[in-house]
């Protein structure tokens, strides 16, 4: 069952969630083939979390299903983001928060009974990760939604932390066709197969932020409308 759901869902969402994001980075941003493509990637994205988390479920991997459950936080809240208009904010964030909230809680637990987990020390930083996301949303609602810049740029970030993972999930779907396992590769494949491709998603996303930041602080600042 768990080998079904992978291949005949988990894997091909996550090969359109890989096209979908191409789209969306590349088209002109506010257009209507970016928004378009944000909202399949968004839809592409909870299908391959949601079916990863229940396959993960099945083979009892608590890692996974951590992972899954931060991932589909930072996806919904970027759609959240730019779907929402400027200065809007309600139940949908509240219970974002909620979410982040109680994964943190779970995360530092299971840290604790490190002798029965293979990495206590990621618990801590995916912790301490969800503990940065909930102080931003707890900012988010205070101020009744962000606008401007510092809603682009809570948009562009979680929005690449999730494609991040999708893009080394994707990967490790590639390797394991192959035959091979990411734990028993040589460096010099990793760096090519891990390394690079997670290079350039964060060179990617850093670009738009300077450029949000720095040279087009007016022009993103205009995007403030609501996602059709």
């Amino acid at each position: 069952m768990k080998d079904i759901i992978i291949w005949a869902i988990h894997a091909p969402a996550g090969t359109l969630v890989l096209v979908s994001a191409v789209f969306a980075m590349f088209a002109k941003k506010g257009s209507v083939l970016h928004r378009k493509a944000g909202s399949y990637f968004t839809v592409f994205m909870m299908v391959m979390l949601v079916s990863g988390i229940v396959a993960a479920y099945l083979k009892n991997s608590i890692d996974d299903m951590m992972l899954g459950a931060i991932v589909m936080y930072t996806v919904f809240t970027a759609w959240l983001t730019a779907h929402h208009k400027k200065n809007e904010a309600g139940i949908l964030e509240v219970t974002a928060l909620i979410w982040i909230v109680g994964f943190a809680i779970t995360a530092f637990s299971i840290s604790m009974d490190w002798q029965e987990v293979e990495t206590p020390f990621a618990y801590l930083v995916w912790g301490g990760l969800a503990i940065l996301c909930a102080l931003g949303d707890i900012r988010n609602l205070y101020y009744l939604g962000l606008s401007g810049t510092q809603r682009i740029i809570r948009h562009v970030w979680r929005i690449g932390f999730s494609l991040i993972w999708a893009a080394l999930a994707f990967t490790d779907k590639i390797v394991k066709m192959m035959g091979a396992n990411l734990k028993n590769m040589q460096e010099e494949q990793l760096l090519f197969i891990v390394a690079v491709p997670t290079l350039l998603i964060l060179i990617t996303i850093m670009y738009w932020i300077t450029q949000i930041l720095f040279f087009s602080r007016e022009k993103f600042a205009a995007y403030d409308e609501p996602t059709e």
